[in-house]
């Protein structure tokens, strides 16, 4: 196939000028008089022909020809599709996966995929698996908990022909001496040595991020030569990415972007809208004085018990470890228990504000013209309170929580999935690792300072719609406190999100139900990008 017009005038802005971005290329177009363009245009020209234009991974990413394309001038001839392994029987991958499995491959069969939730990371660990399994190797899949092991369980069964697969944990303890594939939850996989002596394999880590801490990481065998992390977002809080990931590991080899996935409509464009609300007078006295409490026993743990300023998460380790008892110091302890009792009840505060809530049940119109909602909250008993508000604005929704058994939340999920319910209240049990079914519309309730954690209760609503609408994410956030983005929050998640979204709005405690729903609609009927304050 002959290149297009577009693929031709990108091939000649980055030969005269490399390193451009989306942005940055489309203006030289509209300058060409390609005034019918946008960086959607862009980015599917470009990541459409990888054997000619590379990119950085920055965010944006900035563009250059690769080195036979500079050499060979606009007339590079499509690259030979890659060879399936012979015993998959999946659908065909699309072109970011075998073009992520052929990185980690050139990469001597190491390194971790990063790819935003959605996109369909867990496809290239099936083509991986599958390859070495055609090799003869053995192959341990590692999973954090028993959904994501039924999950994949269920995954190779159906894409796989003739091939024993097992599971290890939650009451399965088959091995690799019998199969050639071993999904095993990581908690049980650390507990033994699960590759047989002398054989080769391949080492699959899904949700790989969570592997960092100490006793996850006891399941990170030696003997597997080939390793393949897969990950919404490689990042800890902690140093168990240095200490741990990296070195067994190694670094982001492949993925997809917001930019890829958006580009190749993987991903479903995707509007923002962060909404401001105040404490009761109430709330405001409670917040503040756990907030100073924080404080204050934060820097006595970290001037007078050693703990260290940064990162958060071995902070938060290191006070864990002296409320245990871990120096034998019973004056550290009390510090650190009365530290971590204050951070809950501030953090507490801040899901149980009731002006949240109030703001919820001014959203109900819109998740009820929704095809379905999640809410995300921080605690077991916000996402209770957050499904009763919905129900009582006439939204049918559910609260899945931890406390419920494994055949209810089951049982909640099925009906979410068949319409039955239209929404689902979840503090963190959806946030890694569960498919599920298709969203439009997703509410923060609780903003976290983690940026993969809110990458992925994003990701759970971005998959593409039929009718091609954008989805709706909406954040609530206390003003003037850590939740809110002008102290800084939410930083790292907006870098990657700013310059992809189709809008981002901000509404503040004066907005009505009437407001949001007027800009939810018109979303629906207009592709503009815009960000503005209300």
């Amino acid at each position: 196939m002959q290149p297009g017009p577009l693929w031709v005038a990108l091939w000649r802005l980055l030969a005269e000028m490399p390193g451009q971005n989306k942005r940055q290329l489309l203006t030289e177009l509209h300058r060409m008089g390609r005034h019918e363009l946008t960086t959607t245009d862009v980015n599917r020209t470009l990541y459409a022909s990888p054997a000619t234009f590379d990119h950085d991974n920055a965010t944006p990413p900035c563009w250059r020809l690769t080195a036979a394309a500079a050499r060979s001038g606009p007339a590079i001839p499509a690259p030979a599709p890659q060879a399936l392994p012979l015993c998959y029987v999946g659908e065909i991958p699309r072109a970011w996966q075998t073009e992520a499995l052929a990185a980690w491959l050139s990469n001597g069969r190491r390194g971790v995929v990063e790819a935003v939730t959605g996109t369909g990371k867990t496809t290239v660990g099936v083509l991986a698996t599958a390859a070495a399994v055609d090799a003869g190797e053995k192959v341990l899949v590692l999973v954090p908990g028993r959904e994501l092991l039924d999950q994949w369980y269920e995954v190779l069964r159906r894409d796989f022909h003739g091939v024993r697969v097992g599971r290890h944990g939650d009451g399965h303890e088959d091995g690799l001496f019998e199969n050639s594939v071993v999904i095993a939850i990581v908690n049980s996989a650390a507990k033994y040595e699960m590759l047989p002596q002398g054989m080769p394999g391949l080492l699959v880590a899904d949700e790989v991020h969570r592997y960092g801490a100490q006793h996850f990481a006891q399941a990170l065998e030696p003997g597997f030569g080939a390793r393949l992390g897969l990950t919404a977002t490689y990042d800890r809080g902690d140093n168990g990415l240095f200490e741990h990931l990296v070195p067994y590991f190694g670094d982001v080899v492949a993925g997809c972007s917001y930019d890829r996935g958006l580009a190749d409509e993987i991903l479903a464009p995707f509007r923002i809208a962060f909404v401001g609300v105040d404490f009761t007078p109430d709330e405001q006295k409670a917040h503040d004085e756990y907030d100073e409490r924080v404080k204050t026993l934060r820097r006595r743990l970290i001037l007078d018990h050693g703990c260290p300023t940064e990162p958060f998460g071995e902070f938060m380790a290191s006070v864990n470890h002296l409320r245990e008892g871990g120096h034998g110091d019973s004056r550290a302890a009390g510090v650190a228990r009365g530290y971590l009792d204050a951070f809950s009840k501030r953090r507490q505060v801040l899901a149980d504000c009731w002006s949240k809530h109030e703001a919820l049940a001014l959203l109900a119109p819109v998740l009820a013209t929704a095809d379905r909602g999640l809410v995300f909250g921080e605690t077991t008993s916000s996402a209770e309170h957050a499904a009763g508000v919905l129900r009582t604005n006439g939204v049918q929704a559910m609260e899945l929580t931890s406390n419920l058994d494994s055949l209810t939340r089951k049982q909640r999920m099925s009906a979410f999935k068949s319409g039955h319910v239209k929404v689902l209240a979840a503090p963190r049990l959806l946030d890694e690792g569960i498919n599920v079914p298709q969203a439009d519309v997703g509410v923060i309730m609780a903003g976290s300072r983690s940026k993969r954690q809110m990458i992925q209760r994003m990701g759970r609503v971005i998959r593409p719609k039929a009718d091609r609408r954008p989805a709706t994410f909406v954040i609530l956030y206390v003003r003037g406190t850590a939740e809110d983005p002008d102290f800084g929050a939410h930083e790292g998640f907006l870098e990657q999100v700013i310059d992809v979204a189709q809008e981002v709005e901000y509404f503040d405690h004066s907005a009505v139900g009437a407001d949001l729903l007027a800009w939810h609609l018109w979303g629906r009927l207009s592709t503009r990008p815009v960000s503005s304050r209300r």
